[in-house]
Order: structure tokens, then sequence, then C-alpha cells
């Protein structure tokens, strides 16, 4: 199950999970926010630690990166499904 951290029962989306999650999709973060519904400037806010996102965004984050292959972790990781893989190296 797709999964990030959990804070007071909350999930969290750390800064750099985010920025791996784009990473492995070479997402700018105007792509980014544009997928996931928020502005490039949260997307940098949520990266540089300024802004820690609310539950809808962190919903968000995880229903956008996971609608391309994306997956978040508890142990703050991120993984690409291998048939993503596959694809973007073609």
């Amino acid at each position: 199950m797709r999964t990030s951290n959990h804070q007071a029962g909350r999930h969290v989306i750390t800064p750099e999970q985010l920025r791996a999650a784009r990473g492995l999709l070479d997402w700018s973060r105007h792509v980014c926010g544009k997928v996931i519904g928020v502005s490039s400037e949260t997307v940098k806010n949520i990266e540089k630690g300024v802004y820690v996102p609310s539950d809808d965004t962190v919903e968000k984050i995880i229903n956008g990166f996971s609608i391309h292959g994306v997956s978040f972790f508890t142990q703050h990781g991120v993984s690409l499904k291998e048939a993503e893989r596959c694809e973007q190296a073609e």
C-alpha cells in the first residue's frame, strides 16, 4: 500500500521525498504543481521546508504521483514502478 510518513496520526510528505519523486519523473516544479493541483511556489516551499503541506495537499501529492507510478513509503522513501521505468527509458 502506498503510504507516507506519519506525524501525530497524519500522513507527511518530507521535502526530500517530494524532490526525489520529482526527480524520478524528471518533473520541474511547474509541471509537478500542475499535475498535483498546487502552485509551483507551494512545491518550492514544501521542498525547502518552509511549508508543511495540509492533509489535503498530501493526498493530492500522493494521488498525483501515484497515477504516474511513484509510491511514497513511511521510511522517507519513494519508488517508481518497474513498468514506468521501462517506459521512461524508451
